[in-house]
C-alpha cells in the first residue's frame, strides 16, 4: 500500500469514528472534524516525533488544536493509537474506542473541547475559545528553543478563527523570536459557523497576510497526503534559517460525506436515523479512492520516535531566593531599604523576579512593552535568556505563558492591571488548563492618579476573587490572589507564588510605600497581618489602602477611638479569626479598597452571612468613575477614600 493510500484509509477510519462519537454524544462538530482528517492522520501517524505511550514527554513534538471544536478527529486518532489518558502516570491507561464513544459524558475525561486538566495529557492547553492556540504553540516553541530541545510544534487553526486578532499577535511573536520550530496550519474549508467566511479569511488572503508577516507559506490541498507530507517536510529546511513556515491547507468541511457538506452543518451531529447514510458515504469515498478493501492502514504508517525524553517538572522542588536586602542590592535598592525609605511594590516585584531567575532557570519573565514600569526589565537586563518581550499584545502574552508552563517553565507575566483585563478570556482558559502561570498587574487601583482611569485597574479584584472560591480539576484553589502593602511583603509573596502550582495573581503599585515589615517576615496563602489593635472596630484593607487605614486609625485614636488595622494581603482570606477579632473589638468590620466592589467587601460579607457572626460590615470602595488627579491623595479624596473620609 502506498503512503497516500494508507493515509486515505486511515483518514476514512478516523472520520467514521468522529461521526459515530458525536452522534452518540448528541452534540459536537463532525463536519469540522472531517475537514481535518488527512492533516491529523499525516501529523499523528507519520510526521510528529512522539510516543503515544508517553504523551508527557517534553522532548516530543506537539500538536495544538486551536479550533478546539474539531477535537473528535483527534480523539479518534488517540483511541486508534491507544494514547495514554489519566491525571497521572500511575493511573494512566490507553484510550479506547469505548472512551471515544463517551464523548461529552459527565463521567468522561473526553470533553467537548480539548481539556488536559481532566486527564488528557496529549493536550497542552484547553482550547475552543477561538484564537488562542497559536500563542500556546509559540510558548511551547519558545521553551524548546530556550532549552535547546529539538521538538516541533504544530498548530491547527480554522480559517474563520483567523479573524481573531490574537492569531496575528502570535504570528508577529513567532517572527520576532525566530521560532522556526512552530508551524501554523490554516484549515481553509471556507465555512464558518453561520455563514461563509469573509473574503478577508479566504485562503488567498491568509496566504498573503502570512507572507507579509514574514512567513514562508505553502498552499496545499489539505486532503492530498503527498502534498501535506511535502509541505511539512520543508520544516527541516526552514529550521536552518530565520523565517518560519506556515501552511495554508484548502479543505472541505464534511469531507468524504456529501450529506455533511455545505451550509448549516456546523456544530450539528448526524442524527441516529441518518448515521448509516453518512457512514455509507464515507465507505463510498474509500471505494473511489481505491482503499475500501485494503489491509489496515496503521501497518503502513510509522510514527517517528522522539529524539529524547524529558520528564515533567517536579513541583515539589522548592525555590528559595536571596534574602530581602541582598535581592534589593542586586538592583540598587538596598540603601533605601536600610534607611527605611519608601519603595514601590512594583520595584520589589522586579527585584524578586530577578532573584527568582537566578535561583531557578525555569522562571521566565514576559512583559507587554512596559517592563520599565513593571520592573521586569531587571530580569531582561541581567538574564535575557529567561525573558520574552511580547510587545503590546497582552492576549498573546498570556497564552504564550500557558505554552511555557506546559513545557515546564514558571512564567511570570507582567503588564498594567488595566491591561491584564484584555486577557481575561485567556486567563480563564489558562485556569481551565491548570496552567502554572503567574500574572502580575502593576499600577493597580486609583493611585496612578495623574494618568486617569484609562490606566487604572479596578475590576480586576472582582474577576480574580471569583476564582479564589473555585476548585480546579486537581482539587486546588483555582487562583491565589495577592495584594501586598509594602516592598517586603511583595518580595516574599513573589517567592511564595513561584512555589505554588497553578494560577496566581499579584497586584503591584506605582506609588512608593513605607516599609511595614521586617526583612524576614513570612507570608502565606489566605493570610493576613494585624498591624494595630483597638476595640472600636476593625479596618480590613490591602495594598495602598492599608496605609490610609493606618493614618485614619492614628487620627481616630486622638479622639479616643482605637481601631484594629488588618492587612488582608491574600485571597481566599482566612476569615474566621478576623470575624472573632471583630466581635471582640466593637462588632464592626470596615473594608477599605480603591477598586470597584467585588473584593474584600464581598469576601467579608459572604463570611459574615455564612457564619452568622454578630458583626456589622461597612464597605468603602470606588463607587463612581475616577478621573485624573495630580497626586494619589487628590484622587482618593475625590472618591471619599482618603484617611480623612474614614470610617
Amino acid at each position: 500500500m502506498s503512503f497516500a493510500a494508507a493515509v486515505h484509509r486511515k483518514a476514512i477510519e478516523l472520520a467514521k469514528l468522529s461521526v459515530e462519537m458525536t452522534t452518540a454524544a448528541g452534540s459536537g462538530h463532525p463536519s469540522s472534524a472531517l475537514s481535518l482528517a488527512h492533516l491529523v492522520t499525516v501529523l499523528m501517524y507519520h510526521q510528529m516525533r512522539w510516543d503515544p505511550r508517553d504523551p508527557w514527554n517534553r522532548a516530543s513534538d506537539r500538536l495544538v488544536l486551536s479550533e478546539g471544536h474539531a477535537v473528535p478527529i483527534i480523539y479518534a486518532a488517540m483511541a486508534d493509537l491507544g494514547v495514554m489518558i489519566g491525571k497521572s502516570r500511575d493511573e494512566a491507561r490507553p484510550m479506547t474506542r469505548d472512551d471515544a464513544m463517551k464523548l461529552r459524558a459527565i463521567d468522561s475525561p473526553i470533553d467537548g473541547h480539548p481539556n488536559p486538566g481532566l486527564g488528557v495529557p496529549f493536550f497542552d492547553a484547553a482550547t475552543g475559545s477561538l484564537g488562542q492556540g497559536l500563542s500556546v504553540a509559540a510558548g511551547l516553541a519558545a521553551a524548546a528553543k530556550m532549552d535547546g530541545v529539538d521538538r516541533d510544534i504544530y498548530c491547527l487553526i480554522g480559517d474563520g478563527e483567523a479573524r481573531e486578532g490574537q492569531i496575528w499577535e502570535a504570528m508577529d511573536f513567532i517572527v520576532d523570536h525566530a521560532l522556526v520550530n512552530c508551524v501554523p496550519i490554516f484549515n481553509c474549508n471556507e465555512l464558518a459557523q453561520s455563514d461563509w467566511v469573509s473574503p478577508q479569511q479566504s485562503f488567498q488572503s491568509i496566504r498573503d497576510k502570512a507572507q507579509a508577516y514574514g512567513f514562508i507559506v505553502r498552499v496545499i490541498d489539505g486532503h492530498d497526503p503527498d502534498q501535506i507530507s511535502r509541505a511539512l517536510n520543508e520544516l527541516h529546511v526552514v529550521k536552518n534559517g530565520h523565517r518560519p513556515l506556515a501552511i495554508v491547507a484548502r479543505t472541505i468541511k464534511g469531507w468524504g460525506s456529501p450529506a455533511e457538506q455545505g451550509m448549516g452543518k456546523h456544530g450539528t451531529p448526524v442524527s441516529a436515523d441518518k448515521l448509516k447514510t453518512v457512514l455509507a458515504e464515507l465507505d463510498q469515498t474509500a471505494r473511489e479512492l481505491g482503499v475500501a478493501d485494503s489491509t489496515p492502514a496503521t501497518s503502513h504508517l510509522s510514527i517517528p520516535a522522539p529524539r529524547a525524553t524529558a520528564s515533567a517538572m517536579n513541583h515539589d522542588t522548592r525555590i528559595t531566593i536571596a534574602p530581602f536586602l541582598e535581592g534589593l542590592a542586586a538592583v540598587g535598592l538596598d540603601k533605601l531599604a536600610r534607611e527605611n525609605k519608601p519603595i514601590a511594590t512594583r520595584k520589589a516585584y522586579g527585584a524578586a523576579l530577578l532573584a527568582l531567575g537566578r535561583a531557578d532557570s525555569r522562571v521566565i519573565g514576559l512583559d507587554g512593552d512596559v517592563k520599565n514600569s513593571t520592573y521586569a526589565e531587571w530580569l531582561a537586563q541581567h538574564l535575557p535568556e529567561q525573558y520574552l518581550e511580547c510587545r503590546i499584545a497582552e492576549q498573546n502574552m498570556i497564552s504564550v505563558a500557558v505554552g511555557l508552563a506546559a513545557a515546564g517553565k514558571i512564567p511570570f507575566v507582567s503588564t498594567f492591571a488595566k491591561f491584564v483585563m484584555r486577557g481575561y478570556d485567556q486567563i480563564e482558559m489558562a485556569i481551565i488548563t491548570g496552567a502554572n502561570i503567574k500574572v502580575v498587574g502593576s499600577h493597580a487601583g486609583v493611585t496612578p492618579a495623574a494618568d486617569g482611569p484609562s490606566q487604572m485597574g479596578l475590576p480586576d479584584v472582582a474577576f480574580f476573587r471569583s476564582f479564589t472560591r473555585v476548585q480546579n480539576y486537581a482539587g486546588q484553589t483555582a487562583v491565589r490572589y495577592f495584594f501586598p502593602s509594602d516592598a517586603v511583603s511583595c518580595y516574599r509573596i513573589v517567592e511564595l507564588m513561584a512555589n505554588l502550582n497553578g494560577c496566581c495573581y499579584l497586584r503591584t503599585l506605582r506609588a512608593d510605600l513605607k516599609l511595614l515589615y521586617s526583612p524576614d517576615e513570612r507570608f502565606e496563602v489566605g493570610g493576613y497581618k494585624v498591624l494595630r489593635e483597638g476595640g472600636a472596630g476593625v479596618f480590613v484593607a490591602s495594598g495602598y489602602m492599608v496605609h490610609e487605614c493606618l493614618d485614619a486609625a492614628r487620627e481616630l485614636s486622638q479622639n479616643g477611638q482605637d481601631f484594629t488595622v488588618i492587612d488582608a494581603y491574600s485571597l481566599p482570606l482566612n476569615t474566621q479569626q478576623i470575624l472573632e477579632m471583630a466581635q471582640r473589638n466593637g462588632g464592626q468590620i470596615i473594608t477599605v479598597e480603591d477598586n470597584y466592589s467585588g473584593g474584600l467587601d464581598v469576601e467579608l460579607a459572604s463570611a459574615i452571612a455564612t457564619s452568622g457572626a454578630d458583626v456589622r460590615l461597612r464597605s468603602h470602595y470606588v463607587t463612581r468613575l475616577p478621573k485624573s488627579g495630580r497626586q494619589p491623595q487628590h484622587v482618593l479624596a475625590y472618591l471619599n477614600l482618603d484617611a480623612g473620609s474614614l470610617p
